[in-house]
C-alpha cells in the first residue's frame, strides 16, 4: 500500500476532512456513505447530521476519530497537524452516546477551500483521486505544475491551467514575497482584494484589455461565458489585485497621501492626484486617473479616507481602521452570484428556485432607507439641499437624525445606497458640517437674486450677518478645504477675490435715521424720551438699548456722538440726556402730568394730588431743593415749585412721610448725591477717570455675534414656536430654568436668551435682532428684575382675574402663604423697586399708598403662623416628618419644615424657631436621614405591614451600623427585639 505500511493512508496538509474521508473510501473500494456509516454507527444507526453534497466538510467528536484513525492506521496527532478541521468541533449526536459527525456545507460556512493540484496530489498520495484543501489566497496557484486552483460552489472545485497567463505566476511570488516582508501585508491584500472586486462588478471601459484577453484565455471549453465571468473573478483580477496591495502597504505612499490631502478628510479621490496617478502607474492603466477622480464612496476612497483620518490618531487600535473592509465592500461569496444546478421534478421538468436573500442584505433596512430616501427627496424639492441640521424633523420624520447616522457611517453605506444619495445631492456626506453648506446656499440663492456677490465692496448688498459669514470664508480661504473653495468660486469668490474682499460693515448712518424715526414717533405718543427704558420696544425696534447707546456715546466722549445727530434727538425732546438721572426725569414727567391743572398747596404736603406717589416725589424735591441742579429747579418752576414753595413745604413737614430727612442722609451719606453729580459732571467723571486709571485694565476679549447667523435661525424658530405655546398657556414667559414644553427644555432656553442679551448689554453691544420677537410675544420675557418676582407677580395676577380674596391692606392673602409672603415683601420694598414694577403692582392695585400702610417695623414673626400648622401636623400625625410636598390648610409645611432643617446645618446653635420645632418633635432634624425617619414612623403606625416587615428585617441586618439613637428608637418602639 502507498505511503507506508500496509493500509496506511496519509492526509494531504491543510486537507478537509471529508476529503481525507473519500479518499480513504477509495482506497478500500468503498463510498463515502459506507465509510461515514462506519465511521458513526451507533448499535446499526448512522449518527451523523446534515446533508451530503459535493462541497461539504464533516466535523468528528472524538470516538469517531478514534474510528478514523484505526481505518488509516495514522496516529491521531499526526492527523491533527494535517487537518484543520479535525478538532475544531466536537459535535452532539442525536442517538446518545458514541460517535457523531456533523456535516457543513459551504466554504464560507468552514473556511476558503479549493481543489488540490491533481499533479501535486498524485505525487503525494500515489492515487490520481481528487482531493480538496483548505488554501489561503497566496496558495491559489500551483507554480511549479502552473494551475488556478478555483473554488466553485455546489462542486469540489475546478483547476485552471495558466499557461496562458503567465503574469499571475509572477504574481503568486510578488504575493509571497509581500506577505513575508510585511506585516499588514494579508490586510492589504484583503483591501485591494475588495477594490478589485468593486471595479469588477462596473461595465468596463473600453481602454480595458487585459481584463477580457485573461478571460478568454482561462475559460473552460463549452462554459458559458456569462457563468465564466462570475466565476473567475477572482482568478482575473488576482495579479492587479497583488500588485495594489503591495503599493498599499508602503508606508511613503500613506505618508504622501496624508500630506497631499493637506489635513483635510477627502470628498473625492481626485483630491489625491499623486496616489491615483501611482495607482495607475502600478496597474499600468493611465486612464484610471481620470475614472478614479470622482468616487466619493468605495473601498479605495475608504481606505484613503482612514489614511488621513488615522494619521492624527497613530494608536494600534487605530491604525487597525485603515486596514478593516466594511461588509458593503466585501466581495460577494459565489455562492450567492452562482446558482446551484437545476434539479428536476418526475415529469424532467427543471424545479422553481427559491428566491434567495443575498447574505448581509437586511430587507427591514432596506424599507427604512426607502422610507428616509423619500422624505429626503421631498425635502430636496422643498428646499434644493439636504443639509438638514440634525434635531431636525421633516414632518413627523426625524430626518435630521437620519441623515446624521448615515453621515457618520458613510464610508459603510452600502454602495446602491450611497450612489442613490450622491444622485440626489452631491454635498449629502460632505467632511465639512451642515451649517457651512447651509449658509452657503443662503449666499448662492442671495446671488441668484440680487446678482454677483462684491468682495472688495465689503458684500453691500447682503444682510449684516451673510456679509460676516462670506467674508470670513475669504479671510480663511487658504485653510478651507478644496471643495469648499470650488463651492465658493461658483458664487464669485476665488482665490483672488478672497485676497481682495474687505469686511461687511453696517451703515451707522441708516441705523441713526431708523433709530430717529422710532424715537419721533415714540415722543409723539407719550410726549418725551425719558421714559423710554433699555428694554423698550418700539414696533419691533429695541429703541431703549439705541436710545442708550446713544446717551452712552454723548456722555463718555470715547466715541462723541456727532453735533447732527445730537442735535436732532434734542430738537425731539431737549430732555432726551439730561446731565442727571433719568430716573428723577422720568418722576418729573410723572408729576408733571398729575400736577396738570392743579393748585398745588405746600403746606398739606401736596395731598390734594391724587396721586400719592406723585406727591412723595415734590416732597422730596423740596426737602433737597438745595441740593438739586439749577435746570432742574427751573422744571420744577414749570410746575409750581419755587424756592418759595420748597421753603413752605420744608416748614410743614408730612406725617405720613417715612422719615424722608434721614432716608435721605443715608443715602447721601460717604457717596455723592445724584444732584452734586449733576450739577459738577466733570467732577464725577473726573473721579471716575482717576478710579479707572488707577485699576488694571482687563484684557477687552473678541465677542462673537452668536444671535446675528442665519444658520441658526431654524433652532431659534423651534425654540420661538414653544415659547409661543407655553405663553398662550400661561401667559406669560416667566418660565422656571427647569421647564420642559412638550420635552424641549425652554426654561434653559430662556435663561441662555436671558444672559446673551444681558452679556451684549453689558459689552455695549447692540442687542440681537431676532430677541424682538420674544419681545412681541411677552413684553417681559426679560425684566431688568429677578425673574422670581416677576413669576410671583403673575401668580397674584391670576389670582385677583380668578376672583380669589386679594386685599393687601388686610393682609389678604396671608403673609404666611407663598403669594402673601411676596406682596407683603413688594410693599415692604416699594420706594426700592424699579419703576415698571410699581406700574406692574399698580394694575393689581397696590400704590405707594397702599404700601406705605406696611409698617416697617416691629415685623411680624415670620414663623408664628407656620409653627401653628407643625403642632396642628404633630397633633394629627404624631411627628414632623411630612412628605417635602405636604401642604397643610394651604401652608405648604414639607417645604417649609425642609428649609428649616437646611438652615439648621448651617447654624452653630439652634434659633428660636428650631428649639420651638424640637419641643413639638425632638427628633424633626434627625442626624440620620429623614427617609429613615419616615420609615420609622410609618413602621410604628403599620407595624402589620409587608413593607414594614421587609424594613424590620433590614434594620436587623444592619444593626451594628445604626446610630445608637435609631437603636433606642426601635427597641423602645419594639420593633426590634435585642
Amino acid at each position: 500500500m502507498s505511503g507506508g505500511a500496509a493500509g496506511r493512508i496519509a492526509a494531504l496538509n491543510g486537507e478537509l476532512t471529508l476529503s481525507f474521508l473519500t479518499r480513504i473510501a477509495a482506497r478500500y473500494h468503498l463510498g463515502i456513505r459506507d465509510v461515514l456509516a462506519a465511521v458513526t454507527d451507533v448499535g446499526g444507526l448512522r449518527n451523523l447530521t446534515g446533508m451530503l453534497y459535493p462541497d461539504s466538510e464533516i466535523h468528528l467528536n472524538a470516538q469517531a476519530r478514534d474510528r478514523v484513525a484505526a481505518l488509516c492506521h495514522v496516529p491521531q496527532h499526526v492527523l491533527e497537524q494535517a487537518l484543520p478541521a479535525w478538532t475544531r468541533e466536537e459535535p452532539s449526536g442525536k442517538y446518545g452516546m458514541g460517535p457523531v459527525g456533523r456535516l457543513l456545507r459551504g466554504g464560507e460556512v468552514v473556511a476558503a477551500w479549493g481543489p488540490a493540484c491533481p499533479a501535486c496530489t498524485a505525487a503525494r498520495t500515489g492515487r490520481e483521486v481528487p482531493a480538496r484543501r483548505y488554501l489561503a489566497p497566496e496558495q491559489r496557484v500551483c507554480a511549479r505544475h502552473q494551475y488556478w486552483l478555483l473554488y466553485l460552489p455546489h462542486t469540489g472545485g475546478l483547476t485552471v491551467p495558466l499557461g496562458p497567463c503567465p503574469e499571475v505566476i509572477e504574481a503568486q511570488r510578488q504575493h509571497a514575497r509581500l506577505l513575508h516582508r510585511s506585516p499588514i501585508g494579508a490586510q492589504a491584500f484583503e483591501v485591494a482584494r475588495a477594490v478589485t472586486n468593486s471595479w469588477w462588478e462596473q461595465p468596463w471601459p473600453r481602454q480595458e484589455h487585459a481584463w477580457p484577453a485573461r478571460l478568454d484565455a482561462t475559460r473552460p471549453d463549452g462554459a458559458d461565458p456569462g457563468w465564466w465571468k462570475v466565476a473567475a473573478r477572482d482568478l482575473i483580477t488576482y495579479p492587479e489585485t497583488v500588485a495594489l496591495a503591495r503599493l498599499l502597504a508602503s508606508r511613503p505612499l500613506q505618508q504622501r497621501a496624508v500630506a497631499e490631502s493637506g489635513g483635510h478628510l477627502p470628498y473625492r479621490l481626485g483630491e489625491l492626484p499623486a496616489l491615483l496617478t501611482e495607482v495607475a502607474h502600478e496597474l499600468q492603466r493611465s486612464w484610471l486617473v481620470h475614472r478614479l477622480a470622482a468616487v466619493t464612496h468605495g473601498p479605495l476612497f475608504t481606505w484613503a479616507h482612514s489614511c488621513v483620518l488615522t494619521h492624527a490618531d497613530p494608536t494600534p487600535a487605530a491604525q487597525q481602521k485603515l486596514w478593516k473592509v466594511h461588509s458593503s465592500h466585501r466581495p460577494r461569496p459565489l455562492s450567492d452570484l452562482l446558482p446551484p444546478p437545476e434539479s428536476r421534478t418526475d415529469s424532467g421538468q427543471p424545479e422553481p428556485r427559491p428566491v434567495k436573500r443575498l447574505r448581509g442584505h437586511s430587507l427591514q433596512a432596506e424599507h427604512a432607507f426607502e422610507r428616509g430616501l423619500a422624505r429626503a427627496r421631498a425635502y430636496h424639492q422643498q428646499f434644493g439641499h439636504l443639509a438638514v441640521p440634525k434635531e431636525d424633523s421633516f414632518g413627523d420624520y426625524p430626518l435630521g437624525a437620519w441623515l446624521s447616522n448615515l453621515r457618520t457611517r458613510h464610508t459603510r453605506v452600502p454602495a446602491h445606497q450611497a450612489a442613490a444619495l450622491h444622485a440626489l445631492y452631491p454635498w449629502w456626506n460632505a467632511p465639512w458640517s451642515t451649517l457651512w453648506q447651509r449658509t452657503w446656499h443662503q449666499a448662492r440663492d442671495h446671488a441668484e437674486a440680487h446678482g454677483p456677490l462684491e468682495p472688495a465692496g465689503g458684500f453691500p448688498t447682503t444682510s449684516y450677518s451673510l456679509g460676516e459669514w462670506l467674508y470670513l470664508q475669504c479671510t480663511r480661504y487658504p485653510a478651507l478645504h478644496p471643495e469648499q473653495q470650488r463651492l465658493l468660486a461658483e458664487i464669485g469668490i476665488d482665490a483672488p477675490a478672497a485676497a481682495a474682499a474687505h469686511p461687511r460693515r453696517r451703515s451707522y448712518a441708516e441705523r441713526f435715521q431708523v433709530g430717529l424715526a422710532h424715537a419721533r414717533a415714540f415722543a409723539d405718543l407719550h410726549g418725551n424720551l425719558a421714559s423710554v427704558a433699555q428694554v423698550t420696544v418700539h414696533d419691533g425696534f429695541r429703541l431703549g438699548q439705541w436710545l442708550a447707546n446713544q446717551r452712552n456715546y454723548q456722555r463718555t466722549g470715547h466715541r462723541p456722538l456727532p453735533a447732527g445727530r445730537a442735535q436732532a434727538l434734542t430738537a425731539i425732546d431737549p430732555w432726551w440726556n439730561p446731565p442727571w438721572h433719568l430716573k428723577w426725569q422720568r418722576h418729573y414727567y410723572h408729576a408733571r402730568d398729575a400736577a396738570a391743572g392743579r393748585l398745588l398747596r405746600a403746606e398739606n404736603g401736596f395731598n390734594d394730588l391724587d396721586d400719592s406717589g406723585a406727591a412723595d416725589w415734590l416732597w422730596h424735591q423740596c426737602a433737597m431743593y438745595a441740593e438739586l441742579h439749577p435746570e432742574q429747579r427751573q422744571l420744577l418752576t414749570t410746575i409750581g415749585i419755587t424756592t418759595e414753595v420748597a421753603r413752605t413745604a420744608r416748614e410743614h413737614p408730612r406725617t405720613a412721610l417715612r422719615a424722608p430727612a434721614k432716608h435721605s442722609a443715608r443715602k447721601t451719606e460717604g457717596k455723592t448725591s445724584q444732584a452734586e453729580m449733576g450739577a459738577d459732571p466733570a467732577a464725577s467723571a473726573g473721579r471716575r477717570r482717576t478710579r479707572r486709571a488707577a485699576e488694571p485694565k482687563r484684557p477687552r476679549e473678541s465677542r462673537s455675534r452668536l444671535g446675528h447667523r442665519p444658520d441658526l435661525r431654524p433652532g431659534f424658530e423651534t425654540a420661538l414656536a414653544h415659547a409661543r405655546a407655553y405663553a398662550a398657556e400661561h401667559g406669560h414667559l416667566a418660565a422656571p430654568r427647569d421647564t420642559r414644553h412638550d420635552g424641549y427644555p425652554l426654561g434653559w432656553w430662556l435663561f441662555s436668551q436671558r444672559n446673551r442679551a444681558k452679556q451684549r448689554a453689558r459689552d455695549k453691544l447692540s442687542p440681537s435682532p431676532h430677541l424682538t420677537e420674544l419681545d412681541a410675544i411677552d413684553p417681559w420675557w426679560n425684566p431688568p428684575w429677578d425673574t422670581v418676582w416677576q413669576r410671583n407677580y403673575y401668580r397674584a395676577r391670576n389670582h385677583v382675574e380668578a376672583g380669589e380674596p386679594f386685599d393687601p391692606v388686610a393682609r389678604i392673602p396671608a403673609p404666611s402663604t407663598v403669594l402673601g409672603s411676596w406682596l407683603t415683601r413688594s410693599c415692604l420694598q416699594y420706594d426700592q423697586l424699579h419703576p415698571e414694577q410699581q406700574h406692574l403692582l399698580n394694575a393689581l392695585g397696590v400704590t405707594a399708598r397702599t404700601a406705605g400702610q406696611w409698617p416697617l417695623s416691629p415685623r411680624p414673626r415670620p414663623h408664628a403662623e407656620a409653627l401653628l400648622h407643625a403642632r396642628a401636623w404633630a397633633g394629627q400625625h404624631g411627628h414632623l416628618c411630612p412628605p417635602i410636598k405636604t401642604v397643610h390648610d394651604g401652608f405648604p409645611l414639607g417645604e417649609w419644615l425642609n428649609r428649616q432643617r437646611e438652615l439648621a446645618k448651617k447654624r452653630s446653635s439652634p434659633s428660636l424657631t428650631q428649639q420651638a420645632l424640637a419641643v413639638i418633635d425632638p427628633w424633626w432634624n434627625p442626624p440620620w436621614p429623614i427617609l429613615w425617619q419616615r420609615a420609622y414612623h410609618h413602621a410604628h403606625t403599620h407595624p402589620r405591614h409587608p413593607a414594614t416587615r421587609n424594613w424590620i428585617q433590614n434594620q436587623q441586618r444592619g444593626w451594628l451600623l445604626l446610630h445608637p439613637h435609631q437603636q433606642h428608637l426601635l427597641t423602645t418602639a419594639e420593633l426590634v427585639n435585642v
